[in-house]
């Protein structure tokens, strides 16, 4: 998970014996990482084996995982019969660019055909970076805020001396440098 109840609470400083609102918590982390995934076009988990199926239409002399950091590559096939039986040598192909999860084929190039790409690796972050779990914890924040003072759709209040506090508690002016940051530019999903 991109964060934990605990580090939600200890934001707030709440008393990590105080469960009051640890199953809200719990919903809105799965909710928030949602969200920043669907944004950034990518998975925030940890480090993972990953198979991955891709079609070759769509790549020629490069692929793109869809869970960088890529640590390791195991296998890559190459078979429009997707049958995959004999595996690339990792002659043919080397990490450009580790961060990205970019691969680059040396003197070859995929063949066309319909998910007959098919790569295993290992990749994911060894833990989550701090500023993108900072701001899961924000997230979470305003979105229990929100539901908390019935503040859904809401962008401003007046107060009985008849000025207004204006709240922006979206998620998307929270997390707009985190998404531009983390975001996969790659189209793939």
């Amino acid at each position: 998970m991109i964060t934990s109840v605990s580090a939600c609470k200890s934001f707030r400083d709440i008393d990590g014996d105080n469960t009051e609102h640890d199953a809200e918590l719990e919903r809105l982390i799965v909710a928030v990482q949602q969200w920043l995934e669907g944004q950034c076009r990518r998975t925030f988990d940890l480090l993972s084996s990953v198979t991955e199926y891709h079609s070759g239409e769509k790549w020629r002399d490069r692929l793109i995982v869809a869970r960088p950091p890529l640590a390791t590559i195991t296998n890559i096939w190459d078979d429009p019969l997707r049958v995959y039986g004999t595996a690339l040598s990792s002659a043919y192909y080397v990490i450009e660019d580790a961060e990205a999860g970019i691969i680059r084929l040396d003197g070859i190039a995929f063949q066309s055909g319909i998910r007959n790409i098919k790569i295993t690796y290992t990749g994911g972050f060894a833990s989550i970076p701090t500023d993108l779990e900072q701001a899961a914890i924000e997230m979470v924040w305003a979105g229990r805020m929100k539901g908390k003072d019935n503040l859904v759709g809401v962008r401003s209040r007046s107060i009985a001396d008849g000025s207004s506090q204006f709240l922006n508690m979206d998620w998307d002016s929270i997390a707009r440098g985190i998404v531009e940051k983390y975001s996969l530019r790659t189209g793939v999903h």
